[in-house]
């Protein structure tokens, strides 16, 4: 292999984002691939409320293609031999056949595997959540009685070497973690839950939903600071210990965020092969940004990467959404100078695609708060001074020229760039 390194030579070498955004990405896809077909690191992907967006762009990867890989087409894995033991959509078993798989991964059968989230997680009974509210997400049962998602992500946690969460939902609750808008209609049809459990922590949300990680921009939590399972996972993320290339401990375990609405999938592949070639003491842990992501894919802004870049410089902006040319979708809503993810530069399937390439605004779907923070999705940015103190005190929404938003762009670049964070304005 390649890509074994002592951690001396590593840092020697470079930083951890700068040799990982270096790599021929498709040759360490193929050794975490392999590493899997051999049972040495396996990986149970879990799905809780979610619609399996993720799971679908995780088919349309190219570096390799996941269906010939899966299939057994591909000359890195003959047919059965890849180690995907739990995934709900794709696996061949089911009902009691999948519970089984899925209870001997709890039981350290499976060991050691990457757990893989998709999908937000709603509370349960045990969780401090109303009578019933195991029904909100479960999968199988016990002894007459439903298991709630959540309770099967306690038993996975204690097990799982590492989490990759895959998409907004399971990185930071996502559309199923919006806040309830209508409070007094909802409250006067009989339903109030959401008041009683966000005071928890959970979300402000019909189910309450969270991600694996904290959404500081809605003010909710994620069941890495929930959970007492997720212990070592919370100690990882905020810098309480750290792990050196294969050093697998039960004190601390690192999570990862590949959020989008889906997450794109060669992200995920790229994440998932390095995670895997962590565990086997071949690749160093990304470096993470802000809210947990890996830097080598999430960290220059859409803005910085967008092909109407020149057209944003000259001034040259779209008078409506949805006018047929090539301006720069800035003054129609584009959250690109707030956003990071580089899918827009490179394209989303062979470099094919991505909102702003195609005529469509950027969302703010790899971001936290997504979608309640980055509505509505046509308006434009707030316009902000030079300085960071001026981005945090005189956010504006009216007529101060556009600019401004350059500046915007560039305080907000800066700022990350220096490890800070900053709160979204909508």
């Amino acid at each position: 292999m390649v890509f074994r390194l002592s951690r001396r030579s590593f840092l020697k070498a470079a930083g951890a984002t700068a040799l990982l955004a270096s790599l021929d990405w498709g040759r360490v896809v193929n050794a975490a691939i392999e590493t899997v077909r051999k049972g040495e690191i396996n990986i149970v992907w879990f799905e809780g409320q979610d619609c399996a967006g993720n799971t679908t762009a995780l088919i349309q990867a190219t570096d390799p293609d996941i269906v010939e890989v899966l299939g057994g087409k591909s000359h890195l894995a003959g047919p059965g031999t890849v180690t995907l033991p739990f995934h709900e959509t794709v696996m061949p078993e089911w009902g009691e056949s999948a519970l089984d798989i899925l209870r001997a991964a709890t039981e350290g059968k499976y060991d050691p595997f990457v757990l893989v989230l998709e999908g937000s997680i709603s509370p349960d009974e045990k969780a401090g959540g109303p009578e019933f509210s195991d029904m909100f997400c479960y999968i199988g049962e016990e002894g007459g009685k439903l298991v709630s998602c959540l309770e099967w992500i306690r038993r996975l946690l204690k097990r799982a070497v590492a989490v990759v969460a895959v998409g907004n939902c399971a990185s930071y609750g996502g559309i199923v973690a919006n806040n309830v808008l209508e409070k007094s209609f909802v409250k006067e049809a009989g339903y109030d839950l959401f008041e009683k459990w966000s005071g928890a922590g959970w979300s402000y949300s019909p189910t309450g939903g969270v991600g694996f990680f904290d959404d500081p921009l809605r003010g909710h939590k994620g069941l890495v600071s929930l959970l007492e399972e997720a212990e070592p996972f919370r100690r990882f993320i905020t810098g309480e210990c750290s792990l050196g290339v294969g050093e697998i401990r039960a004190d601390c375990r690192p999570a990862v965020a590949v959020p989008g609405c889906p997450s794109n999938g060669n992200a995920q592949l790229r994440v998932l092969a390095n995670l895997v070639l962590w565990a086997k003491g071949l690749l160093p842990l990304p470096e993470l940004d802000e809210y947990w992501r890996p830097r080598y894919i999430f960290g220059p802004t859409v803005h910085e990467q967008c092909p109407r870049a020149a057209w944003y410089a000259a001034g040259d902006f779209r008078k409506y959404p949805g006018e047929n040319n090539e301006k720069c979708l800035y003054a129609v809503g584009c959250k690109g100078p707030r956003s990071n993810c580089p899918w827009n530069k490179v394209g989303w399937i062979n470099g094919v695609g991505g909102p702003t390439r195609t005529g469509a605004v950027c969302i703010g779907c790899t971001m936290p708060g997504f979608t309640d923070s980055w509505e509505p999705f046509y308006d434009k940015l707030p316009y902000v001074g030079a300085s960071v103190e001026e981005l945090e005190k005189y956010l504006a929404t009216g007529t101060v020229a556009m600019v401004a938003a350059g500046l915007a762009a560039g305080v907000w670049a800066y700022k990350r760039s220096r490890g800070g964070s900053e709160k979204s304005e909508s």
